[in-house]
């Protein structure tokens, strides 16, 4: 009876971790397709623009928060499982109070700076308006950050889900509304701004409801020990935040400013970024949001290996999450490659954008091991080296978009890209097989490409066709040939499907 109560919790366990995955891919998929129309409405350089101030605004959000979500996340839950509710409801108002003030400091220095940042970084004297309009709504971000640390402390994570996926679509559909008035079609950013801060609002104000009905009405605790165990948080998590979006938003800001010193328009040097950042990494990447939930989920499972010193169990989840990751990524890779030009003018009209898609394709092996890499190593309490390891490469990248952007173009993007990425990958590979002692089986990995290989190569045979059936159709015998390649070569073996049919029937996993 005991053992089949533990399998039930075992099971709503991994059937929860599955309804949030199916949550984030509808989040992605979402996200994706509103990418398509903004990208048919605005053309490769609005989406350009676009793109930049929302690295811009992302910048901004992560300096108004400082860290506070995860804060929020991690006092609320010590305190509940201490069996405090109080302590519940004092964290996350001291979590409201800190990120509420950090916040309107951020919203007030951003709202005032927005002339300068649009016409010296952005170079867009436009920009000033969509900017302020993030400013004004900051604080509001913020504190949607603290309820959604609260929900996931609280284990009300699939509610919380659900309403990130009615925000995100309830933003669109403002959007739409918003680009079709005056506003729209005078400042399309700005609609866009407008749109997705008023759902974010709206949505807030529901989880405040909620949260208040929840524990509004306990009683608090002194709030200055728990200030403390905040700032004690939110101080190295938010600095280090700061650090790597800081030197991301450089990244992005530097590319239309490289571009142009290589001899482009400020025009056509918006729209190629646009082309690269708004249409080819939606599509390369959107896949991988299956992978980042799984990392999510390694984090719990290698932590608890490392405390009960179960170095075998650890090796174990490693060398198999690693090896489906390899295959899902090659599988991904190849239908990137063998249908980039019809994604690109299918979802965006764009040939250009299917030639990059096509070019980029091979990358994605070493992006999709690289977030599973950094879960497994997270979850062994290595988060300081992965640190490290984001800062460095991302320094190298500012330097070699500055060295490669002006003589090379887009080119240059491309070269600067592999090599930060590759070497973030080789230094986290590294790291991980001296703190685990895992030994990689490059067998496997060498008949995954030879399978990837082989069945790109009959596809090829394959004549293409003008309509998305016919491409659709292309997609299909790729992967089923893919699949049963790896069969065949032994690339995923018994034990493999064996281990997935197990956990998916509930049954004890080998």
């Amino acid at each position: 009876m005991g053992k089949r109560a533990g399998l039930k919790k075992r099971g709503n366990l991994f059937y929860s971790a599955l309804l949030l995955t199916l949550g984030s891919v509808a989040l992605r998929l979402v996200q994706m397709i509103f990418q398509v129309y903004i990208s048919g409405v605005m053309g490769a350089a609005g989406l350009g623009r676009l793109q930049l101030l929302l690295t811009v605004g992302n910048f901004a959000a992560i300096l108004a928060s400082g860290g506070v979500r995860i804060a929020a996340t991690c006092l609320a839950a010590e305190e509940a499982g201490m069996g405090r509710i109080s302590g519940v409801r004092t964290a996350i108002r001291c979590c409201f109070l800190y990120g509420i003030a950090l916040s309107s400091l951020a919203a007030a220095g951003l709202f005032l700076a927005s002339p300068l940042l649009s016409r010296w970084w952005i170079e867009d004297a436009t920009a000033a308006g969509p900017l302020k309009i993030l400013a004004v709504f900051l604080p509001v971000n913020c504190v949607w950050a603290v309820l959604a640390g609260y929900f996931t402390a609280a284990g009300r994570v699939t509610e919380l889900v659900c309403q990130e996926l009615v925000e995100r679509i309830g933003s669109i559909g403002l959007v739409v509304v918003l680009l079709g008035t005056g506003l729209g079609r005078q400042d399309p950013c700005a609609a866009v701004f407008l749109g997705s801060s008023i759902a974010t609002t709206l949505c807030t104000l529901y989880l405040l409801l909620r949260y208040a009905h929840a524990i509004g009405s306990v009683p608090l605790l002194p709030m200055k020990p728990m200030m403390v165990r905040l700032l004690r948080l939110t101080v190295p998590l938010g600095l280090n935040d700061i650090l790597r979006s800081g030197l991301t938003t450089l990244e992005h800001l530097l590319v239309p400013r490289g571009l142009q010193s290589g001899g482009e328009d400020h025009e056509t040097a918006i729209a190629q970024y646009g082309t690269v950042c708004g249409m080819v990494f939606p599509v390369i990447t959107f896949p991988s949001v299956i992978l980042y939930s799984i990392s999510d989920l390694l984090v719990p499972e290698m932590a608890k290996g490392r405390a009960r010193r179960n170095s075998q169990r650890i090796i174990a989840l490693t060398d198999r999450c690693l090896r489906l990751t390899v295959l899902f990524a090659l599988g991904t890779a190849g239908i990137c490659f063998l249908l980039g030009e019809e994604l690109g003018l299918f979802l965006f009209k764009s040939r250009e954008a299917g030639v990059y898609i096509r070019i980029y394709a091979p990358l994605i092996p070493i992006l999709y091991a690289d977030a599973i890499t950094d879960g497994i190593l997270k979850g062994l309490s290595q988060q300081v080296h992965s640190v490290r390891y984001n800062t460095l490469t991302s320094l190298l990248d500012v330097g070699l978009l500055v060295l490669l952007l002006p003589r090379c173009g887009l080119g240059g993007f491309l070269a600067a890209y592999t090599v930060s990425h590759a070497l973030n990958f080789f230094l986290s590979i590294r790291r991980l097989l001296v703190v685990t002692g895992f030994l990689p089986r490059f067998r496997t990995t060498v008949r995954s490409a030879f399978c990837c290989a082989v069945s790109l190569l009959v596809m090829n045979f394959w004549p293409g066709g003008g309509d998305l059936g016919w491409v659709l159709l292309r997609g299909s015998g790729f992967l089923l040939l893919y699949i049963l390649l790896t069969r065949l070569t032994g690339a995923i073996d018994r034990e493999d499907t064996a281990w997935l049919r197990h956990l998916i029937l509930l049954t004890d996993t080998p």
